[in-house]
């Protein structure tokens, strides 16, 4: 089944879960993979937050695009940081929108 019907039938795209950013190193070789985040996530400091609540008003594709530059902002985070480790995750806050957040682990 496509993305595009699994959007039409269950009524909008929904985030995934949140994900684990690791920088890798291998000889000379930099590079960043992607897994599945685990709870209790440890020791966190929160990086940037992308609030949810102009998305509402333009449709799902946006919030979709939120949660690419979320993950790209991540990725630049770690290219600049002495931390290897974001999480990626989409979380409600005290407003009544929802927002993705991006956390340095330590």
């Amino acid at each position: 089944m496509s993305k595009q019907k699994q959007d039409k039938q269950g009524g909008g795209w929904q985030f995934p879960r949140p994900i684990e950013i690791i920088k890798c190193k291998e000889g000379n070789k930099e590079y960043m993979k992607e897994r599945p985040a685990r709870k209790p996530y440890g020791r966190i400091v929160k990086v940037c937050e992308f609030s949810l609540e102009a998305v509402a008003e333009f449709g799902d594709d946006d919030a979709r695009t939120v949660w690419r530059l979320a993950k790209r902002a991540a990725r630049d985070f770690l290219r600049v940081s002495w931390i290897n480790t974001a999480i990626v995750t989409a979380a409600k806050t005290d407003r009544p929108y929802m927002a993705v957040i991006v956390y340095g682990k330590y």
